[in-house]
């Protein structure tokens, strides 16, 4: 018998004693230990299973009155002694707390795959327990989780967000080919808390990346690109994955643009949690188009925050493609400069999707380029017009996709050069207009 349903097991022989200790906290941890002991019934692979069920007892393990049973549990079923757990300040006591697996970053050697832990916020409403539909495009309660993303890294291109295609005869995801949302789990506030905390202590740097979607995103497709992001990025710190409630439908414009102005507070206390409470040293924001509006909102309200001692400090700012009205940016970059160590805005002359939305507001966005091209002080305005010359432009993600932008981003993020210091790119222009292109 596997290690994973032998765990599974003696949770649901627990069961009863779990129920009298929790009380009234006990029916959401026995239903989805309900639903895990069903796919198991029917057949379902444990290794899928075991992300989900580790995402349960790192629930379980914040429970103080249970705290000591799960860890019995663990002990009894483990394959191997179970390691000294790192221990966290919880409620005045000094409580012992097991980073599951599904927290770590793991490279699979034979293949060079990766898996990327996304640690998520998001005010998505709950799905069904399929990854790919686990949040919908309605608006719901703040929420937080993980998410385990496999990124190949052999056969594929820098910046390529792989699936499977038809036309290549691709009818199912292959994990040594495309980028693959394999599993999500959530986690209560604390739990999310301490987990995060733990492995970014296991991590070779104790920065976190940020990423935040744009318009027309499914949570699927926006946990993908940040993992995507953090692989070829090389970025050794934890990755984080801001998910507004995207409708996700290319006919409902006007709809995220009110869910993005509705989930601002929400983001704002994802980014304080990132900046006080997880013992983290540098925060980096990498936010696309409509999100940069929460980003922007937000930083404009940063100086009046009274964050803990030894609070981390936010490092790289980066407006990639920003779908912000470009005057409001002008109002909003006066009130947020000096908030990092260094902001960034990557605009283009060639983007269709940010000449669609100015068609729409009937005013430059701040990520145009061209006659409107956004030079403020304390931002780097980087001119991405001519990183691709084909027919089609340039599209609207090109922030992720493009291997001269990713290594502009990793001189940025990992080596933190300042622009004069950036081989690829050319100073344009006189102080205070002075800004920075792509060299041809």
């Amino acid at each position: 018998m596997s290690d994973t349903l032998r765990l599974l097991l003696a949770l649901l022989e627990l069961g009863p004693r779990l129920k009298d200790l929790l009380g009234d906290r006990w029916p959401p941890y026995g239903d989805e230990l309900l639903v895990l002991a069903g796919r198991a019934d029917h057949g379902e692979d444990p290794e899928t299973l075991r992300p989900a069920l580790d995402v349960l007892v790192a629930r379980l393990l914040t429970e103080p009155s249970a705290m000591e049973l799960i860890e019995q549990v663990l002990v009894e079923t483990a394959p191997v002694p179970v390691p000294a757990p790192e221990t966290v300040t919880r409620r005045g006591r000094v409580s012992p707390l097991i980073v599951p697996d599904i927290a770590q970053p793991k490279t699979d050697e034979a293949t060079g795959v990766v898996t990327i832990p996304v640690f998520y916020g998001t005010d998505r409403a709950r799905g069904d327990d399929k990854p790919a539909s686990y949040f919908r495009g309605e608006r719901g309660a703040p929420a937080f989780g993980i998410a385990e993303v496999s990124v190949p890294t052999r056969g594929r291109e820098l910046g390529e967000l792989t699936s499977p295609s038809w036309w290549r005869l691709e009818f199912s995801a292959d994990p040594e080919k495309h980028v693959i949302l394999k599993a999500v789990g959530t986690l209560d506030r604390d739990a999310f808390v301490a987990n995060l905390k733990g492995s970014l202590a296991a991590a070779d740097q104790r920065d976190v990346l940020i990423f935040v979607h744009g318009y027309n995103v499914t949570f699927e497709d926006a946990a993908r690109r940040a993992a995507q992001l953090a692989v070829d990025l090389k970025f050794a710190g934890r990755t984080l994955l801001y998910s507004w409630a995207s409708a996700a439908d290319t006919k409902k414009y006007t709809v995220d643009e009110s869910t993005i102005d509705w989930s601002r507070d929400h983001f704002e206390v994802f980014l304080q949690l990132a900046l006080g409470e997880i013992g983290a040293g540098k925060v980096h924001i990498i936010a696309h188009s409509m999100g940069n509006r929460a980003v922007i909102n937000t930083l404009e309200r940063v100086a009046s925050w009274q964050l803990p001692a030894g609070s981390a400090t936010l490092g790289q700012v980066i407006f990639a493609a920003p779908d912000i009205d470009r005057d409001r940016f002008v109002q909003l970059a006066a009130k947020f400069k000096g908030c990092a160590a260094r902001v960034t805005l990557y605009a283009s002359s060639r983007d269709v999707a940010l000449l669609a939305s100015k068609f729409v507001h009937g005013y430059p966005r701040a990520g145009e380029a061209g006659d409107a091209l956004l030079v403020v002080d304390g931002v780097d305005t980087i001119d991405a017009s001519l990183v691709d010359t084909s027919l089609v432009g340039l599209r609207h993600s090109y922030f992720g996709e493009k291997r001269s932008i990713l290594n502009d981003m990793f001189s940025l993020i990992v080596r933190q050069l300042a622009p004069d210091q950036r081989f690829d790119l050319q100073a344009t222009g006189d102080a205070p207009r002075r800004y920075w292109s792509y060299r041809t």
